[in-house]
């Protein structure tokens, strides 16, 4: 019987539509090690749909259209080592909003920051408990 979603997708994957789609794309790969499974561009050569894989999750982006303007949205995602990913975050443009912390009786380090497109990213790793 055939599935009725991509082998390896979650249910539901964030959609980001985003002025200078290659940029923030660029970064996802520097930042979370993604992986492009898909890419449909336009004839001028803006992204008309892309995915990437983060994990265990795919994120959908495009680039902005006058149809279809760039949205902000804010994403949480769990990765092995907070501290890496938030410094590499930092260090190629993202605006930092808060340093990685752990507070009181949270089971979570977590930090967050802005991409380039402006879309709110927390990161976070679990502590032991």
């Amino acid at each position: 019987m055939a599935s009725y979603k991509p082998k390896n997708y979650n249910s539901l994957s964030p959609y980001l539509i985003v002025d200078d789609a290659e940029k923030l794309v660029d970064l996802l790969k520097i930042i979370f090690d993604a992986k492009e499974l898909r890419r449909y561009n336009r004839e001028d050569g803006s992204i008309m749909h892309l995915e990437l894989q983060l994990d265990d999750s795919v994120v959908m982006i495009s680039d902005s259209t006058e149809d279809y303007p760039a949205i902000t949205a804010m994403l949480h995602i769990y990765v092995p080592d907070v501290f890496k990913t938030f410094d590499l975050a930092i260090e190629h443009d993202c605006l930092l909003l808060e340093r990685p912390i752990t507070k009181p009786d949270d089971t979570d380090t977590r930090g967050s920051f802005l991409d380039p497109a402006g879309n709110y990213w927390a990161v976070s790793t679990q502590q032991d408990i």
